[in-house]
């Protein structure tokens, strides 16, 4: 019976959460709700009011909280990521991807404000995030920058196969200065297809985020990482779909193609890549240059064919033959729940959310909570995961 006593709700909040927060069409959102577009424009108008059920469903799709519905007036504070980068007519995503998107970077954009939260419970400065990156620099010294900010040894990352294992490793040392990597959302109803975005970055500070497409590769994430670096140093937020392997990246706008040479010039530097390459021997050449930079060879022949190193024939024959390996190679399997959670959330805010709970600053219900509202048995994992 309680399912159907009306909402008393502000009618101009309503419409402000659609139209503003997750910007949706009336029509896409009443089919979203199954409902009538009428019925949805009636609740938006004040002419009728959803039952406290349809209420749920509404801020599940617009992914706020009940209680955003009920304020006054609408938030004036609000500043959506809105820079969304545009693609080839062909390749426009459709509108349940651009939900998705909307939905994934709400769902960020919470998440930073969750970690700003923990902090000032926690009584703990905010880290300065101090990179610099000039759209006038050029890709050395960008990527120079990088360097100095990270001030990490490069030499410690593992000489392995496993990228997996090295981009945890880059993520870490990426968060350690402050900057929050994560993933899209757990839940795999708003996962997002690669051709509508492989990350996005959101530069406010404290706690700038990079944001990853776990449907990309562990090296396409890596170098996604430090794409979307180059666009926190510029100060900023945006969405990017544009793949360093596609040879006709040149006709997206300048910033990223410069955002793509920074992040190749970083990964590997023009200098010791012509230093230490030796073409012309056999693969065993190219072997030995992906071990040297803990780098792809799709990446290395893609910087070589930047350099003008190989011609553009033989670049694209060792991409049909990748592309038929990979066809070929059989998937790796999905990960365990706990290892999505955390990597959904970011490692960083995990341990700051762990932090809260040890120092009695939360409880263990707002733990689950902040992991998606997982089951418990989960949270021991995720703990030992970021602790062992």
């Amino acid at each position: 019976m309680a399912k159907s006593i009306k909402a008393h709700i502000t009618p101009e909040v309503l419409k402000w959460a659609r139209e503003r927060r997750i910007r949706l069409d009336l029509d896409f959102a009443a089919e979203k709700l199954k409902i009538d577009s009428e019925r949805l424009a009636a609740w938006e108008n004040g002419n009728d009011q959803p039952t406290i059920a349809q209420l749920r469903k509404i801020a599940k799709l617009y992914r706020t909280h009940l209680s955003i519905f009920y304020l006054p007036r609408p938030p004036t504070d609000f500043q959506p990521l809105t820079d969304f980068r545009v693609l080839p007519d062909s390749n426009s995503p459709d509108e349940e991807q651009t939900y998705r998107l909307k939905a994934n970077i709400l769902e960020v954009l919470d998440r930073r404000e969750t970690l700003i939260d923990f902090y000032e419970l926690l009584e703990m400065p905010f880290p300065e995030v101090t990179l610099k990156i000039n759209i006038t620099d050029s890709p050395n010294q960008a990527a120079q920058n990088i360097r100095k900010f990270l001030n990490v040894n490069t030499e410690k990352l593992p000489r392995t196969k496993d990228r997996f294992k090295v981009l945890k490793i880059w993520k870490r040392w990426v968060e350690a200065k402050g900057i929050l990597v994560c993933q899209t959302s757990v839940n795999t109803h708003l996962s997002v297809e690669l051709k509508t975005f492989r990350g996005f970055c959101i530069a406010q500070k404290p706690f700038p985020v990079i944001v990853l497409n776990p449907k990309d590769s562990p090296n396409g994430r890596i170098f996604t990482i430090f794409h979307e670096l180059v666009h926190i140093g510029l100060g900023k937020s945006i969405i990017q779909n544009m793949n360093f392997e596609d040879v006709s990246f040149s006709m997206f706008d300048p910033v990223e193609v410069f955002c793509n040479q920074v992040a190749a010039e970083f990964l590997v530097p023009e200098k010791e890549l012509l230093r230490i390459s030796e073409w012309g021997k056999g693969s065993k050449g190219l072997t030995e240059t992906c071990s040297y930079f803990r780098v792809s060879q799709e990446m290395i022949m893609r910087r070589l064919l930047t350099l003008n190193k190989i011609s553009l024939r033989r670049y694209q024959m060792f991409r049909n033959e990748q592309q038929r390996k990979y066809k070929d190679a059989k998937q790796e399997g999905f990960p365990h729940y706990h290892t999505r959670l955390l990597n959904t959330s970011g490692e960083l805010f995990a341990r700051s959310a762990f932090s809260a709970y040890y120092e009695d600053k939360i409880t263990l219900a707002d733990l689950t909570a902040v992991f998606s509202n997982c089951d418990i048995k989960h949270i021991s994992k995720i703990e030992s995961a970021i602790y062992a």
